[in-house]
């Protein structure tokens, strides 16, 4: 038998238990055939083998983004870039730009600003308004998604369009924020969102489609081969399985259902409704497109004040649960009917949280459905896990319960948050040491859209090189070299239960890897950041090259 690719002469890191490190590998089909010496591994070479020389750089396991919004990702790519603008005058000139674009009577949608960015919305000023788009807008309704992705910034055309003003309720799960006359300043938080933007107009299927395949591209020449995107609503689904039946799939999708998006709550009753009628279960599929499980949201975000925490926030206040309910009680009793519901129909769960109450509601939600129904196998995860409780991890190993943290976001959104909570708890936030040495199952991800998806800037941060001053960890939840690659190879695969099909380089594992200038488990930690992907292989075929 001969090999179609052969890549030799280099540092393949296999990523395994021992994190052994061969010269070559060997690829046939859509499976890595061996991995070893150049000798060995060359005898498999024959005359339609493709042969990589390495030349001494290194091979790691496809990279695998534990929770990125894929669709999302590739969609936001088409509308205006938001995340430099400074100040209002740079954004209307911006939207003015983006009209220039757009053909009469678009919408206008922008992506990424933020509070901390714009010097007239920062903590002390009149802070983010409607009239601040209106003079640059007029008539086009505008809809610009906060960083976080919690948030969206409308203008008064936009309002009056889906007819949002002083007498509209807020809905479940969310904020209108108005004035000191009860005007809507254009700011929704959390669910209120959609009662703007479900007026918006629809993309065409091969638009979205277009749009995935875009967001891809950009993925691969990363390294990235897998992620696990974490809101799939029924549309979404159908479009990943059109892409896969058209062959047009180059990264693997771990799917994450969620009925309501782009409202973060759902309610018992729903959820029942759509699990009976769906009829899937955690597994379902093959690898390259397969149902994960659900996600649920407990909490919004820190620096819109909708964490859930324990102790109040500088400002005061400890924000709240989303889910349905008249009070904090009754909100709690709809996490653990909402977490048991979807544990009952055997999916695993995934919640997102991101305050520290919000992630003991969860572990609570999660250890009562287990007693009440035992599934060993569910591997439920909170999501983000940003603010963290001292005794959580301890609670999340005793139950088996993981976490999906967000590195990225230690240098994306140190200033925001760290405003909102202070400076002491947003140095101990995201807490990946801390997890792994109470024995918590941890993997990394982006959260794309929301951070550009650079798992490099993930390690770096990790290890103690962070690119960002506000990234840096506290020395006793810095990680090895070993321990943050994991988190984007081996870890997310154990999630997905896929640990022994991918995530590590091994013979008759799924031949997904990555092609990189440097070995980042020797580089100066200071380049870790930098290094270049040079190729990269999903299934067997390549990718990207560069």
């Amino acid at each position: 038998m001969t090999a179609d690719l052969v890549l030799r002469g280099g540092r393949v890191v296999t990523v395994d238990e021992r994190f052994t490190v061969a010269s070559a590998l060997a690829v046939t089909g859509d499976r890595i055939t061996a991995v070893g010496g150049d000798d060995e591994v060359s005898a498999l070479v024959g005359p339609r083998t493709r042969v990589v020389e390495l030349a001494g750089r290194a091979v790691l396991p496809g990279v695998n983004d534990a929770h990125l919004h894929l669709a999302m990702f590739g969609q936001s790519r088409r509308n205006a870039d938001l995340t430099g603008v400074d100040s209002v005058a740079a954004l209307r000139a911006a939207l003015r730009a983006e009209a220039r674009r757009r053909r009469d009577g678009d919408w206008l949608v922008g992506e990424g600003w933020r509070e901390a960015n714009i010097a007239e919305f920062r903590a002390g000023g009149p802070g983010p308004h409607r009239a601040a788009l209106d003079g640059a807008t007029g008539a086009r309704p505008t809809v610009l998604h906060h960083a976080s992705r919690h948030s969206v910034l409308v203008n008064t055309a936009a309002l009056r369009l889906a007819g949002v003003d002083r007498d509209t309720p807020d809905p479940v799960g969310g904020v209108i924020v108005r004035d000191a006359d009860g005007e809507p300043t254009g700011v929704l938080l959390e669910s209120a969102g959609i009662l703007v933007t479900r007026h918006a107009p629809v993309p065409s299927r091969r638009e979205r489609l277009d749009a995935i395949v875009a967001g891809m591209k950009v993925l691969n020449a990363l390294g990235i081969t897998s992620v696990t995107d974490p809101i799939v609503w029924p549309e979404l689904l159908r479009d990943y399985a059109v892409l896969h039946q058209e062959g047009r799939l180059t990264v693997r999708v771990n799917a994450l259902l969620h009925w309501d998006w782009p409202s973060p709550s759902t309610s018992v009753e729903r959820l029942t409704t759509m699990l009976d009628h769906a009829g899937v279960a955690t597994g379902l599929g093959d690898d390259w497109l397969r149902v994960g499980g659900v996600k649920l949201f407990a909490d919004g975000v820190p620096s819109h004040g909708t964490a859930w925490l324990h102790q109040p926030y500088p400002g005061g206040g400890h924000g709240a649960l989303v889910t349905a309910g008249a009070d904090d009680e009754e909100r709690y009793r709809a996490l653990l009917d909402l977490v048991e519901t979807a544990h009952r129909n055997r999916l695993q769960v995934q919640v997102h949280v991101t305050g520290d109450r919000a992630a003991d509601a969860a572990v609570d939600a999660i250890v009562r459905a287990q007693g009440r129904d035992p599934w060993p196998g569910a591997r439920h995860a909170l999501i983000h896990g940003t603010l963290l409780d001292a005794d959580t991890p301890r609670r999340l190993a005793e139950h088996r319960i993981g976490v999906i943290t967000s590195s990225l976001m230690k240098s994306h959104s140190g200033a925001t948050i760290s405003a909102a909570v202070g400076a002491d708890r947003w140095d101990r936030a995201f807490p990946a040491g801390a997890l792994l040495a109470a024995g918590v199952p941890v993997a990394d991800s982006s959260d794309a859209p929301v951070c550009f998806p650079d798992w490099r800037r993930g390690l770096a941060t990790f290890v103690g090189a962070a690119p960002h001053p506000l990234a840096e960890l506290p020395a006793d939840l810095r990680l090895t070299r070993e321990q943050a690659i994991r988190l984007w190879t081996a870890a997310p695969a154990y999630f997905e239960h896929a640990e022994h099909r991918k995530g590590v380089l091994g013979v008759g594992r799924l031949a997904d890897l990555v092609v990189l200038d440097g070995d980042p488990t020797t580089l100066p930690a200071e380049e870790l950041a930098g290094v270049v992907p040079r190729l990269t292989v999903v299934g067997g075929r390549t990718v990207y090259e560069g």
